[in-house]
């Protein structure tokens, strides 16, 4: 006994949901997507950092930095202890000017971020808190965030 049922129009309403939801998320955004691998990125870093890991993320580095961030980056797994990290702003630039990103400017295309930090951490030989800003700089590289680093507050 065979059935020959006509195909429910609710799986054919069903599917087409599913296949124009499939291509709204498909063609996201070029800068969603920059902006989501630098948020992968900065926590990735800072994991890598503050944790005093072997190498404190220096494949995050730009190449030109790299060498003379791991020697300083020695001095900073013997000497700072971190206690507090926060993240208070992030600036984005396109060519060097200041870029928006807002619900009216969602795509603008970003090469450039400014994350400014806020640390607390102790540096030996002392003992005493200390509490600073520090702003890292981030490079679009292709399609690789880089960090142009600025180690001298944790070495003071």
């Amino acid at each position: 006994m065979s059935s020959n049922k006509p195909f429910p129009s609710n799986w054919i309403g069903t599917l087409l949901i599913a296949l124009s939801l499939t291509l709204v998320w498909g063609c996201a955004s070029n800068t969603e997507k920059t902006l989501e691998r630098l948020d992968k990125t900065l926590r990735i870093y800072n994991n890598a950092f503050e944790s005093k890991s072997e190498d404190g993320g220096s494949g995050y580095v730009l190449n030109d930095y790299r060498m003379d961030y791991l020697l300083k980056y020695g001095d900073i797994q013997g000497r700072v202890s971190f206690l507090q990290a926060q993240t208070l702003n992030i600036a984005y630039f396109k060519d060097g000017k200041p870029l928006e990103i807002n619900d009216d400017n969602p795509e603008g295309e970003v090469d450039e971020a400014v994350i400014t930090m806020r640390y607390k951490v102790t540096i030996s030989p002392s003992n005493r808190l200390k509490t600073f800003i520090h702003e890292q700089r981030w490079k679009l590289d292709k399609e690789t965030w880089r960090l142009e680093p600025n180690l001298k507050p944790f070495l003071q």
